[in-house]
């Protein structure tokens, strides 16, 4: 399957509009690239495309990559997406492509995020035909008849809840189902885990992280007070949803027993980690993971 990193930052991107923070004045300054909010493309074949997760910046990303551009007067190569959870940064974008034609998107979510997207007229329609926002059956494989892939029959998708909470709008609650990630599988086995956003490791992620090929991790933030230490927001990673990268009970920590590739993305803007010569880069280094980055690809 081929994957492309549409964006690589976390919410607001890197540089934010409201931010002045060291990282966000280095990607102005044409220092350090600049990253838009975090998604991820892949197909089967380079012609079908998924989205995992889809941020407001979708449209400048289809922009920057010609597969997802319309090969004709109306139209489009994506056939839906898979959303992680109900931030705007990981459902915004649906806004921007409210004009599909006829034939709709196909949109899997948990039940708890679609519940919370179909309240707000922005994503409303989205739960309305020509699409279909379907309800992912979390821990199994999806139903063949509801769309299992959304790009074929090649590829194979499994949800299950990963720990979280709803969105601040929603008062950060704890409920299964409100944070999922996701495997994605070639029928060569080849595996694909993207879990972009989770509290902790528990034992269904774990196991997750084991088998796959590629996984796509949690990178907001390298520590669990850097927002207070940066004089950014009097908030912690972990009140937040995130585990940190860096802590001693951290992702890195758990990532000790894995050798298959790891990429951290939805970075935040104040993450010492987009600094390549900090130590927080070259911790993530040493221990063979990578840093996600936009236009990033590779092939699973």
């Amino acid at each position: 399957m081929i994957v492309r990193v549409l964006g690589s930052a976390a919410g607001g991107g890197v540089p934010q509009w409201n931010c002045a923070c060291a990282n966000c004045a280095a990607a102005r300054e044409g220092h350090r690239p600049r990253r838009t909010q975090s998604s991820l493309a892949l197909s089967p074949d380079g012609a079908r495309w998924l989205l995992l997760n889809c941020s407001p910046d979708v449209a400048a990303q289809i922009e920057a990559f010609a597969p997802l551009q319309p090969r004709r007067s109306r139209g489009t190569p994506i056939g839906g997406m898979l959303l992680t959870d109900a931030n705007v940064d990981h459902l915004g974008g649906l806004a921007a492509l409210r004009q599909h034609g006829e034939h709709g998107f196909i949109v899997r979510s948990s039940g708890v995020v679609r519940a919370l997207a179909a309240v707000q007229p922005a994503f409303a329609a989205f739960t309305r035909a020509p699409h279909r926002w379907l309800e992912a059956p979390l821990g199994a494989p999806c139903d063949p008849e509801g769309g299992e892939d959304l790009v074929g029959n090649r590829l194979r998708v499994r949800a299950f809840p990963v720990p979280g909470t709803t969105p601040g709008y929603d008062g950060r609650r704890s409920a299964s189902g409100a944070v999922v990630a996701y495997e994605i599988a070639e029928p060569n086995g080849a595996t694909l885990l993207f879990a972009p956003v989770f509290a902790e490791i528990d034992a269904t992620l774990a196991s997750a992280l084991q088998s796959a090929s590629v996984a796509f991790l949690d990178g907001s933030f390298y520590s669990d007070d850097e927002l207070v230490a940066q004089g950014l927001a009097d908030k912690r990673a972990r009140s937040l949803g995130h585990l940190p990268v860096g802590d001693w009970r951290g992702t890195l920590a758990r990532l000790r027993s894995r050798s298959r590739r790891t990429i951290f993305t939805h970075l935040n803007n104040s993450n010492p980690m987009l600094d390549p010569n900090s130590s927080a880069a070259a911790h993530v280094r040493e221990a063979g993971v990578e840093i996600a980055y936009d236009g990033m690809e590779l092939t699973v």
